[in-house]
């Protein structure tokens, strides 16, 4: 007797892209992890890298630093657009009734 193995399909769910915007807007590379973990971690890297010589007091204006603010609430929301546009759509059949779709 052979036991097949169980593989749950897990479906990928879209992303709020207000919700994304809002994030990235209020939290920089920290909020864009809601909508693209590998955007958010490049982002901070590259927040560092900016960062640190505005701190060591070779820029005196840390204006060089809204650039990369405004890149990560872009990048968050076209990572949400992406998101939402690629993820299945719910079938609720054609009565609407929540079942799933009888054809």
């Amino acid at each position: 007797m052979s036991q097949t193995a169980i593989n749950p399909v897990r479906e990928r769910r879209g992303k709020s892209l207000g919700l994304a915007v809002a994030l990235a807007f209020l939290f920089g590379p920290f909020g864009l992890a809601y909508a693209s973990l590998t955007g958010a971690v490049v982002m901070l890297i590259v927040a560092v890298i900016v960062l640190v010589p505005v701190l060591l007091g070779l820029f005196i204006n840390a204006v060089i630093f809204l650039p990369v603010w405004i890149v990560c609430v872009i990048w968050a929301a076209f990572a949400a657009y992406e998101r939402t546009r690629n993820a299945p759509a719910e079938d609720t059949g054609p009565a609407g009734d929540g079942a799933p779709g009888r054809s």
